[in-house]
């Protein structure tokens, strides 16, 4: 991505955060940047392009950091489930505009849904790995990964928009939400994997 580009989503995200993204209008983001409008629409033609950059963007952050996560694993595997968990909530608190926007029902005419199916795919996928490192290392037992990692994810996500309902049908952002869902999350996985993690004896 372009140096310029990238200048403006890191500016677009700080409207977006704060204000979700239809209260946020490209004439504002232009003035943000100290730019003409037809000088921000060189970069994006329209609000929806810009976006979807925003979203890639974060999400590519998020990703980096629960791979550096997951490459730390060390056979602890519920501390591991709780540290990502913890990162996905510190991302949440950072653009909980943007994670209750991802469900209005205007933006579905924004091209977002690939989006969120790229992202719910790769969510799945990085808990496969997660799992299937876990089971070889011989600290989990599972009898089919691939359900299950479909499974947690689906679950994690129902917790989410659970807590966040309200937030979703008002617009209006309530941050702590954000520690309920942690929360709950936690008491789930604990649920889930009390009885098949392996604790191992020297």
């Amino acid at each position: 991505m372009d140096k310029r580009k990238e200048e403006i989503i890191e500016v677009a995200l700080k409207r977006f955060s704060h204000y979700g993204f239809s209260k946020t209008t490209m004439n504002e983001i232009a003035e943000d940047l100290h730019i003409t409008k037809a000088n921000l629409y060189y970069y994006y033609q329209d609000k929806s392009a810009l976006i979807k950059d925003s979203i890639y963007v974060v999400g590519k952050a998020l990703y980096a950091a629960e791979e550096e996560i997951l490459s730390n694993y060390s056979g602890d595997f519920m501390d591991t489930v709780f540290k990502s968990l913890e990162l996905r909530a510190s991302f949440m608190r950072r653009y909980y505009m943007l994670h209750i926007n991802e469900n209005l029902e205007w933006i579905k005419g924004v091209d977002i849904a690939q989006v969120m199916e790229e992202f719910l795919q790769r969510d799945i996928q990085v808990v496969k790995r997660f799992f299937t490192l876990a089971v070889e290392a011989g600290d989990l037992v599972l009898e089919d990964i691939e359900e299950a990692s479909i499974a947690y994810v689906e679950i994690s996500k129902s917790i989410s928009f659970m807590h966040n309902a309200q937030d979703i049908i008002t617009g209006i952002p309530n941050k702590d939400n954000v520690t309920r869902i942690l929360e709950s999350q936690k008491r789930a996985a604990q649920l889930i994997f009390e009885k098949r993690i392996v604790t191992h004896t020297k």
